[in-house]
């Protein structure tokens, strides 16, 4: 049976980008775990200016507990999200270069803008949980009095 090579070439065009015929992932999955990740590094990240704004939004000592436990679990949090995200980024850029390899145009179909949306919100997440505690949480709790 003879293909039409123009109707096979269009096919492969929509499909997802491959690397030695196997697809390439392309990180979405590292970059909501790093997002989440870096979420929960955030909260542990404020001992003090977190508990006190939802003091005054009405939450109870239930809440208080679930953050002291988080405050002990900041450094895996913190260390998951970066691994998470490192993948991710890695994923990321492998599979854009895939998508635009050296032999020919850009065909086929890149990684999503949500994929890079996920990825950048982790890594904002993660840079302001690591400068949350030293540097930025003094200034709110000054700006709370």
């Amino acid at each position: 049976m003879m293909t039409d090579a123009p109707s096979a070439a269009a096919s492969a065009v929509g499909g997802p980008p491959t690397l030695h015929g196997r697809p390439v992932p392309s990180g979405s999955w590292f970059a909501g775990l790093g997002t989440v990740a870096g979420l929960g590094a955030l909260a542990a990240s404020s001992c003090c200016a977190l508990p006190v704004a939802l003091a005054g939004l009405g939450a109870t000592g239930a809440v208080f507990g679930g953050l002291a436990m988080l405050s002990y679990l900041r450094p895996l949090l913190l260390g998951g999200a970066a691994l998470a995200l490192f993948v991710g980024w890695g994923l990321f850029l492998r599979r854009r270069a895939t998508a635009c390899d050296m032999s020919g145009p850009c065909s086929r179909k890149g990684p999503s803008w949500g994929t890079v949306a996920l990825l950048g919100l982790g890594t904002v997440l993660v840079g302001l949980s690591l400068v949350w505690e030293p540097y930025l949480e003094p200034v709110v709790l000054k700006a709370m009095r």
